[in-house]
């Protein structure tokens, strides 16, 4: 009995001879063409064929499609790699000391949604990439101080700080910094210039039993650097600056500065202008 003949055999739903068959090999090896390579400072980071095979796959059906699992693993990794906001930083202060930051809101950061979807049209492309990954938040340089060399640096310990331009301390000042208790502490972090204004009023958070803020001030110099309000300006109100000051007249979280300071800084600060503020 011919087996084959009385039909005993199921068929395969597709041979190596299929169209469909063909079109997806077709299609798998024209993916893997689709090769990236990114630029991020000094150490590219390279997608190669390897990599691509395990994110490419084919249904029942001899559907080509990607592993979106795999890809958004990628990213998540290379985001935990190169993302600088909120990691802690290490550097070197103008007066030698050695000293860290971590928290705040600059840095690098890579939009992982976005950077997954160009992903994924930069391997159907099927050609050889080299790029940026998409940011959401973007640094002035790379390594460990991704703040470049135009930046204010804020010791916290110290009560001073110092404005750095091109590299070279170009301005130089004993500070008053919040009073140190939960609610009025200067948050530490690297930060930017979010915008700055002169004149300007710095109203405080409403009193829960009157409904009116808690200070209203008007202020020559207001260089506001966190959402949540705290920006360098002049206190022409503090009797004097640095020191201990800070424990028993501390500001709001502010970095309040003598008035000539606050000027001089207001006029060659720029918004986007990183801040480092550290303990």
């Amino acid at each position: 009995m011919d087996l084959e003949k009385e039909g005993c055999y199921l068929k395969p739903k597709f041979t190596e001879d299929s169209s469909e068959v063909v079109a997806a090999r077709d299609k798998m090896n024209s993916y893997l063409g689709g090769t990236v390579t990114y630029q991020m400072g000094a150490t590219p980071e390279g997608i190669d064929k390897a990599k691509l095979a395990e994110w490419i796959t084919v249904d029942e059906n001899m559907n080509v499609t990607f592993t979106t699992d795999g890809i958004s693993a990628y990213v998540r990794d290379l985001a935990s790699r190169y993302d600088t906001v909120g990691k802690t930083r290490s550097f070197t202060t103008p007066t030698g000391k050695a000293a860290t930051v971590s928290g705040g809101t600059y840095g690098w950061s890579i939009d992982e949604p976005a950077e997954i979807e160009q992903l994924k049209a930069d391997i159907a492309g099927g050609k050889p990439v080299q790029r940026e990954p998409i940011y959401e938040k973007r640094a002035a340089s790379f390594g460990a101080t991704d703040w470049g060399n135009t930046y204010a640096e804020v010791d916290l310990s110290a009560q001073h700080m110092w404005y750095i331009q091109n590299g070279n301390v170009v301005l130089e000042t004993d500070i008053v910094s919040g009073l140190p208790t939960p609610d009025r502490i200067t948050p530490e972090g690297v930060y930017d210039v979010l915008y700055k204004e002169s004149p300007s009023v710095l109203v405080g958070e409403k009193d829960p039993e009157t409904g009116q803020p808690i200070y209203e001030t008007e202020v020559r110099y207001w260089m506001q650097f966190t959402w949540s309000g705290v920006g360098f300006h002049d206190a022409d109100w503090q009797p004097a600056f640095g020191g201990s000051l800070y424990q028993s007249a501390g500001s709001h979280g502010c970095i309040n500065m003598p008035p000539e300071k606050a000027a001089e800084l207001y006029n060659i600060i720029d918004c986007n202008i990183p801040i480092v503020c550290f303990y």
